[in-house]
């Protein structure tokens, strides 16, 4: 179906239609993994080092205008700025959807008010086998349970994300659980390094002893995940259990990961989950976010934002039409959202886009 601002590619607009007029929340949960800081594997930052306190600025310069830790926008190596960007435009084109961020492991603590899951802990890299201390995924998940089941009493939740190299953990929990997820993740950047991401994966999966889907799931993404995955599963878990008329995951192929944990664990809501991303992801020649959903959770609705930055007066957002950033902090679902809420086309958001890029770099070309 298209609806000329987006297309939902998988299931039924049906499932959206609560975006239209009931309350809804958007949330980011944000954290670290030390596998960014493999050189190589993230651009999510301006050096593989930097990769680590991107989830912080982004959260921060989503709710407060500005970051705070450091006053600096994140941004690739090549200057391109982080999809929080889009994000908030996005968000300012709706006046009735309140923000919360949710921290399940950032390195650092962002300097807003947020909600802080008890367990949270940065991941360390997964080439290690040891992502995560034994015991921490699942208190992660029941936290996070506990809080989507108290936010999911009639809202409906879009949810999206902020960690740095997630792609590549995201890949390894879906091939830990007995998925085939190697060479079908994205990138941020127009290459993709399915090598290198592979190669840290499989070294972990094989110091941890794991058999692909043969461990629970708890087991594997200790071993090759993050905090950030199995907590936005719990978040999912919990709102569709307390009745929430709609989950909607926003983010890109690292969702297919959250898909793969809910389903594995039998959670089971089609008509009441959906994910939200960008064209830009769906027509990467790089991953197959469609081949990943249906592997793991057929039926799930699937839409993406028909956005074109071709004829952006800066440099930076052009970009994105190369294959840089794609997705990230939720952009695709808020954009979404601003479509199906306040009626804004992809020139409207755009608009709202470029001019937040102008306060933030003070009118800079670029």
């Amino acid at each position: 179906m298209h609806g000329g601002s987006f297309e939902v590619l998988r299931g039924s607009y049906e499932v959206l239609r609560p975006l239209e007029d009931a309350a809804t929340m958007f949330l980011v949960v944000i954290g670290s993994t030390r596998t960014s800081t493999i050189p190589g594997i993230s651009i999510a930052g301006a050096s593989p080092e930097a990769t680590l306190l991107t989830p912080t600025l982004d959260v921060e310069y989503l709710v407060a205008g500005r970051p705070l830790t450091l006053d600096v926008v994140p941004v690739t190596p090549e200057g391109i700025p982080t999809p929080a960007l889009l994000t908030r435009a996005s968000l300012s084109l709706i006046g009735d959807v309140p923000v919360m961020v949710v921290d399940s492991g950032a390195s650092r603590a962002p300097l807003i008010p947020h909600v802080a899951l008890p367990s949270r802990m940065a991941g360390d890299r997964i080439d290690s086998g040891k992502a995560l201390p034994r015991g921490v995924a699942r208190r992660l998940y029941e936290e996070a349970r506990l809080l989507g089941a108290h936010l999911g009493r009639g809202h409906a939740l879009v949810v999206g994300e902020s960690i740095p190299g997630g792609t590549t953990t995201a890949m390894a929990i879906m091939e830990g659980l007995g998925y085939k997820a190697r060479g079908l993740v994205s990138s941020a950047g127009p290459s993709n390094p399915h090598g290198l991401k592979w190669s840290v994966a499989s070294k972990g999966m094989e110091r941890a002893g794991l058999e692909p889907g043969r461990s629970d799931v708890f087991t594997v993404v200790e071993a090759v995940g993050d905090p950030v995955h199995v907590s936005i599963a719990g978040i999912a878990a919990g709102a569709l259990e307390a009745g929430s008329p709609l989950v909607a995951l926003a983010g890109g192929t690292q969702m297919a990961a959250v898909l793969a944990i809910l389903s594995r664990l039998g959670v089971e809501s089609p008509g009441r989950l959906a994910l939200l991303t960008t064209r830009w992801l769906v027509e990467d020649p790089t991953s197959d976010i469609i081949a990943l959903v249906d592997q793991v959770y057929p039926g799930v609705t699937l839409a993406a934002a028909n956005l074109d930055f071709s004829k952006s007066r800066f440099e930076g957002l052009r970009a994105y039409e190369r294959g840089y950033v794609k997705e990230g902090v939720g952009a695709g679902g808020a954009s979404i959202l601003a479509m199906i809420r306040a009626g804004a086309d992809p020139t409207r958001i755009l608009e709202a886009v470029e001019s937040e890029y102008e306060r933030i770099t003070g009118g800079v070309r670029g």
